[in-house]
Order: C-alpha cells, then structure tokens, then sequence
C-alpha cells in the first residue's frame, strides 16, 4: 500500500465514496480511501433506500438536493440506483395535517416542490390506504427511492477512474498527530500512510476511530428494524411513492413487486455492547417481538399488509446523535481532522450530498450551504459520556416521528 496520501478517507460507505469522488472531482486527486471490510458493507449495504429531501432548515434541506440532482444521473453496469417515486407524508390527525401546512410553506422557502393533498387525492396516489382518519397529506414528487449500493458502487467507479485509490480490508489502528496536534499519519494493518488531512465517514464505528485521533464524536449506534413482504399481486407496475405515516410510526417503499415496511419504536433499542468484530456487524438478529407494534400499526392502516406474509426481517444499526443533526465538518480539537457521520437513519439521503460538501469544504473552505447546526462546534466543546449519548439519542429516536408545533422538521 502507498505510504503517502494527500487526504485519507476512513470508510468507504455512501458518505466515504461521495467525498473521495467529489475530492477528485474538485482536483483533489491524491485520495486514499481505507475501509475495514468489503467496499459498500456498514450500513450502506442494508439502508431501506427511502430519499426523502425536506428536514429541519434550509441548509439540510437544500444539502439533501444536492442529493437527489446526483443520484439521478448515477447508474452502474447500467443499472439506476434512484427512483424519483416522489412521497407521501400523511396526516392521521388534525395536528399533523396542521404541521403539513407548514411544512409547505417550508419547502417553498427552500425551493423544493410540495403540494398539500385531500384525503381523496391522498388515496388516489396510494390506494393501499384505507381512509379511516386520514385528513390528508404532502405529496414531494422529486423524492424517491435508492439501491444504496448502487449509488456508492458507481461513485467508487468514478471516483477510481479520477485517480482515487480504495483499499478494502485495511483497519486503522493508530492515528498519529504532530506536537501542535495536527494530523501526521494514520497507521494500518497494512502499513502506515502519512497525510495532513483526515476524513472520518465510518458509520457506528466513528466514534471509536475519533478517539485514535483525540476526537469525541457523540454518536451511538441504534437497532433499527424493517421488513420486507412476500410479492403482492396488488402492487402496480409503476411504483407507489414512498408513504411516512408518522402519526403511526412507520414508513413503506414499494420495491418491485414488495414492499419494504419499517418505522421508529417508542422504545427504542440503542447497541450498548461493543461492536462485534465479523462480516458486516451493523447486521443483527431480527426481534420479530419488538418491531410487532409497527407491523400492527401498518396491518391496520394498510389492509394489504395484514394479508401478506413477511419474507425478511432486517434488523440493522443506524448512527444516532444527541440532537438528531448530523456530524460534520473539522473537529475543532485537531486541526486535519473533518467528519462526516451521525446521519440517524438519512444516510443515503444525505451521501451525496454531504459528499459535495464536505469537499468544497476542504478545497475552498466553503461547504456552499449554510450547517452551523450540523457542525461539531455547536457542542461548545463539550464531551458527553457513553451513557448520556445513549440516552439523548433515545430521545431523539423515540420521538423521530413526533409533531413539532412551529418547526418544520421532518424526518424518515
């Protein structure tokens, strides 16, 4: 392996692929990308795929564009990774059809089309529904839905073809650092790599890399469970959008001719233990007892559901912060050093997104959208401890779903 590099990228899921391309893309070309594993395992392999672009303010909103205008033009061996399906957001209740009116007002602010729908219309672009309680919803034509490794997988082939180089199967074990703290080398079961730029894009396991390299990123890792059914003769050809029922916590995709089904638990299930170390760890068992309350929720608001046998179960580890915003940018502790994690469950939305960004960043000190909320420096410099992490990324989990009365915030 090399034993130089320009800039060194930690991880080679969605977010590690979309900056080592857009790096090179911007000039930046002596690029090494390390990952522990198979490229495109971590959470970017299992991701149920849903884009959905409008969040909490402008800058993310507009971030997770950024998104959706790259994954349209992305295809690998001739395959697209993106569907533009568009998505449902529905309105079970009063107060939610409430907050969908000003999430209107919101995506016009930000330039993203939107359109408020009637119960009619709302059943008229997912027929699934049943009408009981249902009082409307927002329709985003320009969301859609993605094959995460597809995506990545054709961001690493242009990437490659730019100059970046990837090694597989290649564990950091030590960071080095200069007297002043600045980033030196980073060292490998292959060998040792200087560099003076670092970018830190593993997932779960971000937080045990930031600490080789001094730097406390507040995140832990969440089970987060969906299912897939059995094909249903009921689906169409052309897919359904995306449908959030968030007054009943779950979602669901149309993925061919099944569809995927997964939600957000009042009780949600941190991963308190250490990562275990084999084949793609953010995979675990599947807790059929646990994810029962969702599927009955959606049993009852979609009767197809009820009728269709479930075919898998994924039980798969998401990153979550303290906050519910995303981690990125320089660590102000360690100059070279820049992150890009902690996307509670938005990483495919946001890989390319976020990828752009954090290469103007670097290139030009500009990340072209406005994410002080999204910056490590918004903690002030405060360290939190494993427990309070894991309890305020409960908080935001268990409540992913919740109305928020003047904010706009939308997630899933």
């Amino acid at each position: 392996m090399q034993d130089r590099a320009q800039i060194v990228v930690i991880g080679a899921g969605i977010a590690g692929s979309s900056i080592a391309m857009h790096l090179a893309q911007l000039g930046r070309k002596d690029v090494l990308v390390l990952e522990q594993g198979e490229l495109i395992s971590g959470t970017t392999s299992h991701a149920p795929g849903l884009i959905g672009q409008m969040r909490s303010h402008v800058g993310l909103t507009r971030l997770l564009m950024d998104s959706v205008n790259l994954y349209r033009g992305l295809q690998l061996d001739g395959v697209s990774g993106f569907q533009e399906v568009g998505s449902l957001r529905v309105a079970s209740s009063a107060a939610r059809l409430a907050e969908c009116r000003r999430q209107l007002a919101f995506a016009k602010k930000c330039g993203l089309q939107a359109e408020l729908l009637t119960p009619a219309e709302t059943l008229d672009k997912f027929p699934l529904l049943t009408g009981e309680s249902l009082h409307g919803a927002i329709f985003m034509p320009t969301d859609g839905s993605a094959t995460a490794p597809v995506l990545a997988g054709a961001m690493i082939r242009d990437a490659r073809a730019l100059g970046v180089t990837f090694a597989p199967h290649t564990a950091v074990t030590a960071i080095e650092k200069s007297a002043a703290g600045a980033i030196r080398a980073v060292v490998t079961d292959k060998g040792r790599v200087e560099t003076e730029t670092l970018v830190i894009a593993t997932g779960i396991w971000s937080p045990v890399v930031g600490r080789l390299a001094g730097v406390s990123i507040p995140l832990t890792p969440m089970q987060h469970q969906y299912v897939e059914t059995a094909p249903l003769a009921e689906l169409p050809a052309k897919p359904l959008p995306n449908m959030r029922d968030p007054d009943n916590l779950f979602y669901v995709r149309q993925k061919q001719d099944f569809l995927v089904l997964g939600g957000y638990e009042r009780d949600p299930r941190p991963w308190s233990t250490p990562i275990p170390r084999r084949e793609n760890p953010t995979v675990q068992t599947f807790d059929a007892a646990h994810f029962e309350s969702l599927l009955g929720a959606a049993r009852s608001r979609l009767p197809v559901v009820a009728e269709a046998p479930i075919a898998r179960g994924v039980n798969g580890l998401e990153s979550f912060t303290t906050d519910g915003a995303f981690l990125l940018g320089p660590a102000p502790e360690s100059p070279g050093v820049w992150v890009a994690c902690g996307f509670c469950a938005h990483g495919v939305s946001g890989g390319g997104g976020v990828g752009k960004a954090i290469a103007q960043w670097i290139v030009g000190g500009d990340p072209g959208h406005d994410l002080t909320t999204m910056s490590l420096e918004r903690f002030g410099g405060q360290a939190f401890d494993a427990a309070t992490i894991e309890r305020l990324a409960c908080g935001v989990y268990r409540t992913y779903y919740d109305v928020v009365p003047e904010a706009p915030m939308l997630a899933g």
